[in-house]
């Protein structure tokens, strides 16, 4: 009974550090988006909206 206990708990275990470096991921991801858009906005075109009609951008990793 113990085993099973102690197998569930590491599982469970690995599962929070998976999602935990999958939200690290995606975090880090989105930073160096943000700075990325932030150095090409001062060449951006006049006029050019950006806003709800624009497509979303999925995040996807490596």
């Amino acid at each position: 009974m113990q085993y099973s206990a102690d197998f569930i708990a590491l599982g469970t275990y690995h599962s929070d550090v998976r999602a935990a470096e999958q939200r690290i991921g995606l975090r880090m991801g989105a930073e160096e988006r943000t700075a990325d858009d932030a150095g090409s906005s001062s060449a951006a075109v006049p006029g050019r909206r950006r806003g709800h009609r624009s497509a979303p951008r999925l995040a996807l990793l490596r």
